[in-house]
């Protein structure tokens, strides 16, 4: 990882996570994957949860304004979660002919929802590309294999430069 500390939207990685949990089968069960969702610690940039070795850190986590805004945070990553399943089919078709060494169905689950997410968030959400590829690329550091950044990396970056973002649309 890079020297600088990047920040991601947290909606983008309750998305990702919600994804993982869509993935594994229970698209169905939105309640389920909220509840996942919640019990989760608070995470960091880091993928580590919150340092509640403190009392004022643990005061902080009980405050009610900190616990509603994580609630919308959760909220909007599974809204996000929920469109980009929709257009799973249409994303695995987009990155199909950059990923012919790892088709979708032998990607590692994080790798292959990091690049639906990816791909959703420069086709559809209108997201600037460097963007997306950059905060998709810190997510799968952060949750996968030690390659899969570099992974995602080229193939998000192959699929917005081969024109298949403007085809989607």
């Amino acid at each position: 990882m890079s020297g600088r500390s990047r920040t991601i939207r947290p909606d983008r990685r309750y998305a990702l996570l919600a994804l993982y949990q869509f993935d594994s089968g229970l698209a169905g069960d939105l309640d389920a994957v909220r509840a996942a969702l919640e019990s989760v610690d608070e995470l960091g940039d880091d993928g580590e949860g919150a340092d509640l070795s403190t009392a004022a850190a643990r005061l902080e986590a009980r405050d009610p304004e900190r616990i509603a805004a994580r609630r919308e945070e959760i909220e909007a990553g599974l809204s996000l979660a929920s469109m980009v399943w929709e257009f799973r089919n249409d994303a695995d078709k987009a990155v199909r002919p950059f990923t012919a060494e790892w088709p979708v169905h032998r990607q590692p689950v994080i790798d292959r929802n990091a690049l639906r997410l990816g791909w959703y968030g420069f086709t559809h959400a209108g997201d600037p590309v460097a963007l997306v590829i950059d905060e998709t690329v810190e997510l799968v550091k952060t949750f996968s294999t030690e390659k899969s950044g570099a992974f995602v990396n080229a193939v998000l970056d192959r699929v917005a430069k081969s024109g298949a973002s403007e085809k989607a649309q």
